[in-house]
């Protein structure tokens, strides 16, 4: 069913509706389907892209029951279209990340549009659920002109913090926990971009208490 008006014309100007459908469009269908019908209650949800993918959530909280939907590649766009995911398995907190992909050719003001409608998304799908904004994190500088500066990647984090505020969720800020000399040490990642498996321990150790 289309939504009207306003919403609606953001919508389509961020190619979240009428548009042909992703390559993956079925997929993500089947995904969604498939999750829905194991009518599994999830803890907590762990909703971003590649760099959240990686993460050994389940090993590092063994006694929760975590679900992890990142999935490598993704934009907030295409966050948005797999919402559903998240819906399926009614978490009791949602953890994001989103925003690193497509952020080096995009305006500011249009991140913060699209990254406002991914959080109003998530709040309808899990509407009891506890919501954690982590900040995008850093890359090393062999990767800046992939994914933009990291002085633009600090003004989308003040951005999502803001989000936060004005949504009532909690802001997690990861970014300063993996900078160095304004970007990624070398030593804590594969590729410039996605962690290293000793360096997650960060990000466990840093979300602890609000796991718990």
């Amino acid at each position: 069913m289309k939504t009207s008006g306003y919403a609606h014309s953001i919508k389509v100007k961020f190619g979240i509706v009428d548009k042909p459908q992703a390559p993956d469009y079925w997929a993500v269908k089947g995904w969604e389907n498939t999750m829905l019908k194991l009518n599994y209650k999830a803890d907590i949800v762990f909703f971003g892209n590649s760099i959240t993918y990686y993460g050994s959530f389940n090993k590092a909280f063994p006694d929760k029951k975590i679900v992890n939907l990142g999935y490598p590649g993704d934009n907030i766009a295409g966050m948005i279209r797999r919402i559903e995911t998240v819906k399926a398995v009614n978490p009791d907190k949602v953890f994001l990340m989103a925003g690193i992909n497509g952020l080096r050719k995009m305006d500011l003001n249009d991140f913060t549009i699209k990254y406002n409608l991914l959080v109003d998304s998530i709040i309808k799908a899990a509407p009891n659920a506890e919501i954690y904004l982590q900040s995008i994190l850093p890359v090393s500088s062999s990767r800046i002109s992939d994914y933009g500066e990291n002085d633009k990647i600090n003004q989308a984090n003040k951005i999502i913090k803001s989000i936060s505020q004005y949504k009532k969720c909690k802001f997690i800020d990861l970014f300063s926990i993996y900078v160095y000399n304004n970007e990624m040490p070398i030593e804590l990642t594969v590729d410039g971009i996605h962690l290293k498996d000793t360096a997650y321990n960060r990000w466990y150790n840093n979300i602890r208490n609000l796991i718990y």
